[in-house]
């Protein structure tokens, strides 16, 4: 019988770890589903840089020059956000109990997306302005 209930716990042990293990994996995983799709807008950013350096240079309007050069900031603190995330994300954990891995991917998760939406916000406005005043 105290071999079947010392079974048990193990068991029991052995199932917990794997669970928490899964969290630590299924919320890392929702991280860098939301990297990825951030790094994919990156070529977005490039774009509507280039097309608001053709409308600076092309354009004699200050206030049109000026309204693009704004845009141009916003998408490059949007790309330097990014890249600081990158550079500061740790994907290893090392050391770290399970709680303290969770705390800090989730703390994560939430910087990502702020990066995130911040990017579909610089774009969409860029995007708007350059369509706005790509033929004039």
């Amino acid at each position: 019988m105290k071999k079947i209930i010392a079974a048990l716990c193990l068991s029991v042990v052995l199932f917990s770890c794997t669970d928490k293990k899964k969290q630590e994996t299924d919320l890392f995983t929702e991280v860098i589903k939301v990297h990825d799709r951030v790094m994919e807008k990156e070529n977005l950013i490039m774009i509507n840089k280039m097309q608001l350096d053709t409308l600076i240079k092309a354009n004699q309007s200050p206030e049109v020059t000026a309204v693009a050069a704004q845009h141009t900031a916003a998408l490059d603190s949007a790309d330097t956000r990014m890249e600081n995330w990158m550079h500061s994300f740790d994907a290893e954990n090392k050391g770290k109990s399970h709680d303290e891995i969770m705390t800090y991917l989730a703390a994560e998760k939430k910087k990502i997306d702020a990066i995130d939406s911040s990017f579909n916000v610089v774009v969409a406005k860029a995007a708007k302005f350059i369509k706005q005043n790509k033929a004039k």
